[in-house]
């Protein structure tokens, strides 16, 4: 009961925090790479809904990989190796569902170069690897903690000095 109640949590919470990163992005005049026009659920013309499940399922997703040593016993590049594949995948499966299939058109990578069907492109992925993957590893150690009283979080400045070194 506790594990379902726990993924549920982690689910509302990492939705909730992808959602505000856009909304403060957006409100700082940061510029959010390939979106357009986001009539269709959208609040105020910052973010969508939709990306309430994108980030959520992402978060749920890592975290879940982050529950088992197979994983977390990897060396920390691993780590972000896999995660942000997850993320990636993730939004490349999601902009096909919800862009190219249901025609939301929520996002549109397709002018931005390296870009993948217009649903992916290369300088978001760069930071999902290096910069959200790590986030969200560690705040599901902070969440677990917190909410659970199981297994102390690390620091974060560690995971980039082990990124340096290989570790």
């Amino acid at each position: 009961m506790k594990y379902g109640k726990n993924k549920i949590i982690h689910f509302l919470v990492f939705g909730s925090l992808y959602m505000n990163v856009e909304i403060i992005m957006r409100a700082t005049g940061g510029e959010l790479v390939g979106y357009k026009g986001m009539k269709f659920l959208s609040l105020m013309g910052y973010t969508s809904l939709w990306m309430f499940l994108v980030g959520g399922m992402c978060g749920v997703l890592i975290g879940n990989l982050n529950d088992h040593p197979r994983f977390y016993d990897k060396k920390v590049w691993q780590q972000l190796l896999i995660g942000g594949t997850v993320i990636t995948l993730s939004e490349l499966f999601s902009g096909i569902a919800l862009n190219l299939i249901l025609h939301l058109n929520i996002w549109n990578y397709s002018k931005d170069a390296f870009n993948f069907m217009g649903q992916i492109e290369l300088k978001n992925c760069v930071l999902w690897y290096l910069i959200v993957t790590p986030l969200v590893i560690w705040f599901d150690d902070v969440l677990t903690y917190y909410l659970y009283r199981e297994g102390r979080p690390y620091n974060l400045l560690e995971v980039y000095k082990k990124l340096i070194n290989l570790k």
